[in-house]
């Protein structure tokens, strides 16, 4: 019965070795094609194939060990056996022959060397940007996948991370508060929207701390709270808010030029650089030189992970889309205190990033509006 339920457990190894091995080469087929960088199940088949293949090395050993004995040695010719030969006596064995035969025979030779050229195309085909054929660009891949149920397979098995913190905070940088909004009156909504148009001439005068804060405050600031959460003039997936409004200052009374961080959980401004950064933001904007003309250019960057561990898959879709929602409320804000603004899609994101000072991956710039007074 010991013998037997060894024997079933060698089998269960092997069995469990193969699934193991099975699973971790598709997973990892699937993380080089769709790009996933934390495949749980493909790190885990790793982890639990190493720990049989040893286990299966253990008990094998003896078996091993006696194998690798004989595959060292020269192999050995079979013996002759003895031939009876009517009407004469037995002819005696002959004595065995070494014969001297190759390490590795030639077919074993021609079967690596077939396996790796199968490897290698199988790897260079899987990796090679020809698999990409006329709309299948990456943006449409990534669309596809975030479908609804298209990547539901693989979503209990993905590491979506954490929730990260709700609010972004520079604690050592200067802090300047925005004066309340108030209760001013401009454009009726319908008049704004009537009036609202992309200006890219703007006048030299500066626009006043007051402006500028109502201009953030009904961009993306906080208006109500609801159930314990702070709810903005945008909407957000879950209430989430991925996006953060930099702003760089040109010309605002009694603010320094320069690049700012706005502080929505207090309404205030933290200072990250000070300075005239008319060159480096056209720089960015590809040289357009209504971005150095504005009073201010926001820049929004999303951070990802606030969206990506509840939505998963769809948070880059959903920060795109509040992206827009932001850019619509400043087009609007701006209308309505007689200012125009432009948006800019086309820019460095290299250079719109290090000029507000992100990283590109965990948070990145997704769009940059010029706001000023109209020329």
């Amino acid at each position: 019965m010991k013998k037997s339920l060894k024997h079933d457990l060698r089998y269960l190894v092997s069995v469990l070795l193969l699934i193991a091995t099975t699973v971790a080469c598709f997973s990892g087929w699937l993380a080089d094609v769709w790009g996933i960088n934390t495949f749980l199940i493909h790190t885990w088949s790793g982890y639990i194939m190493a720990l049989l293949a040893l286990l299966h090395t253990v008990w094998e050993w003896p078996r091993l060990w006696a194998y690798g004995r004989v595959r060292l040695r020269r192999r050995i010719t079979p013996a002759v056996r003895s031939v009876a030969v009517p009407s004469q006596p037995l002819v005696p064995a002959p004595v065995p022959v070494r014969a001297k035969q190759p390490f590795i025979t030639r077919r074993e030779v021609i079967g690596m060397l077939v396996g790796g050229a199968l490897g290698f195309a199988g790897g260079w085909r899987s990796s090679s940007p020809q698999r990409m054929q006329g709309d299948a660009d990456w943006g449409v891949q990534y669309h596809t996948w975030s479908k609804p149920g298209a990547a539901n397979f693989l979503s209990p098995i993905l590491d979506w991370g954490q929730r990260p913190a709700q609010y972004k905070v520079y604690p050592q940088a200067p802090r300047l508060a925005l004066p309340a909004p108030g209760d001013a009156q401009g454009l009726s909504l319908e008049e704004a929207l009537r009036q609202r148009r992309s200006i890219r001439t703007y006048a030299a005068t500066p626009i006043s701390q007051e402006t500028l804060s109502r201009l953030l405050f009904h961009t993306d600031g906080i208006n109500a709270e609801r159930g314990g959460i702070r709810l903005r003039a945008a909407p957000s997936a879950g209430a989430l808010y991925p996006i953060e409004i930099y702003i760089v200052v040109h010309r605002v009374e009694g603010v320094e030029a320069g690049v700012y961080h706005y502080a929505v959980q207090d309404h205030a401004l933290t200072q990250l650089r000070a300075g005239d950064m008319r060159d480096e933001v056209m720089r960015a904007g590809l040289w357009q030189r209504f971005l150095g003309e504005a009073n201010v250019v926001l820049i929004l960057t999303a951070i990802f992970q606030r969206l990506r561990w509840k939505y998963r898959e769809r948070a880059y879709r959903y920060a795109l889309l509040e992206a827009g929602h932001i850019g619509q409320n400043i087009y609007l804000a701006a209308t309505a205190l007689e200012m125009g603004a432009c948006a800019v899609g086309a820019f460095d994101d290299n250079a719109l990033n290090a000029l507000v000072g992100v990283d590109g991956e965990e948070e990145a710039a997704v769009y940059m509006l010029a706001v000023g007074r109209r020329g």
